[in-house]
């Protein structure tokens, strides 16, 4: 019996903390809330009003995604909605929608940071063209006619839509401003922190 519990302890633990250690981020954070609120609508909607699960699934989906339009049926004789599903739906409503959104945003934000990397990806690995290498030898930030390291992520950052043209001589014009006197960064002019 004992080694029973031993290698039950021993599953409970790693299970908490596998779990544990998923839901440290905040984008797995986000999406366990989504899901149990969705469940506590699947759950209300079974107990309170004896739906089956696809009904109360569709119901509290279907509410939150069309800002509350979906709702238990009204009372035959009244016509009126009853209080408890009213302020169920409510309450309901009323943090589902905007943790819904929250939801969908960061699915669409995890989306398009792989559709960036991916990009970005592309970008830097495209061989330069001759015209990018003459452009980087002749107009970046070096005066000879060799394309340096410098020379070289200016023009990454270009072919990446990250810096343009004009940002970079803004740039380059107000550094050639502040280094009038060669030399002026140095680690000795500097405040310490």
């Amino acid at each position: 019996p004992q080694s029973r519990f031993v290698r039950f302890e021993s599953f409970a633990t790693r299970a908490w903390y596998a779990l544990s250690s998923m839901f440290t981020d905040e984008t797995n954070r986000i999406y366990l809330i989504f899901v149990l609120w969705v469940a506590m609508g699947v759950v209300w909607g079974i107990r309170s009003q004896n739906w089956d699960l696809i009904t109360a699934t569709h119901f509290s989906i279907s509410a939150l995604a069309t800002g509350g339009l979906t709702a238990p049926p009204v009372d035959e004789a009244t016509g009126i909605l009853p209080t408890g599903p009213a302020l169920f739906c409510g309450f309901y409503c009323l943090f589902g929608i905007p943790l819904m959104a929250l939801t969908m945003a960061t699915i669409a934000r995890v989306l398009v940071e792989r559709y960036i990397v991916d990009e970005e990806l592309a970008a830097i690995t495209r061989p330069l063209t001759p015209t990018e290498c003459k452009f980087a030898s002749k107009s970046l930030c070096s005066t000879d006619s060799a394309i340096h390291l410098s020379d070289y992520i200016v023009l990454q950052l270009m072919r990446q839509g990250k810096l343009s043209v004009d940002s970079f001589d803004f740039m380059k014009r107000n550094y050639q401003i502040m280094d009038q006197r060669r030399f002026w960064l140095k680690i000795a002019d500097q405040d310490p922190i």
